[in-house]
């Protein structure tokens, strides 16, 4: 599964899916969202499914604050269970220990990073996945503009934007994931922009995934 993954992350094209945190936050969430996959599967899951159900090809698992091995393989089953063809290894840039993160996640399809605020971040990041795993590596930045092709360069396989800020300029990037902005979900939609690989982030719903499904590229 990894190695059709790992094309689609190179040159095609997919739909991912939309912010997990907030969701659950609104669904009631107070501590740290990975004790939900023990403590709260079921809605867990159910964010997954109307990802899914909008038409996300790949969903990411509910671990970007880090988690504990138990968080992780419940966090991996969720994902898998919610029908999705495809499922990443969601993870800050910033965790500490993060080579032990990305290796209890290894029976995801690739390590999705996430969030990075500088180019250097980003690059230490993708060095470490890279060294850690022979899945692919995926990374995203909450820029306005980033050195995405020193990223490709360093091992990942797509690199892009995600949350806020949005970029200035999608150029050269491979993956648009912004946060809604306050923007209603046909608004938002027409607004992300031309990347290969779209989804959305923070405040962000199966209704934005449905918008930004029936968008042009």
């Amino acid at each position: 599964m990894s190695a059709s993954l790992a094309a689609i992350l190179r040159s095609g094209t997919l739909l991912l899916d939309a912010g997990m945190g907030t969701a659950l936050r609104a669904r009631g969430l107070g501590g740290r969202a990975p004790e939900w996959s023990l403590k709260r599967a079921d809605i867990v899951k159910a964010v997954h499914r109307e990802h899914v159900a909008a038409g996300a090809g790949l969903v990411l698992t509910n671990t970007f604050v880090g988690a504990s091995p138990e968080e992780a393989a419940a966090a991996l089953r969720l994902a898998r269970e919610s029908g999705a063809q495809f499922v990443g290894a969601s993870l800050w840039v910033g965790l500490p220990g993060l080579a032990e993160q990305i290796r209890q996640l290894e029976a995801a399809d690739c390590v999705w990073l996430e969030s990075a605020v500088s180019d250097e971040q980003a690059l230490r990041a993708v060095r470490i996945a890279v060294a850690a795993t022979r899945l692919p590596v995926v990374i995203t930045c909450a820029m306005r503009s980033a050195s995405l092709q020193q990223l490709r360069d360093a091992g990942a396989a797509a690199a892009g934007y995600n949350c806020s800020p949005w970029p200035d300029d999608l150029k050269g990037a491979d993956i648009a994931k912004p946060d809604s902005a306050g923007l209603d979900p046909g608004d938002w939609a027409k607004r992300v922009g031309p990347a290969r690989l779209r989804g959305g982030c923070c405040g962000t719903d199966g209704r934005y995934l449905a918008a930004l499904r029936a968008t042009a590229r």
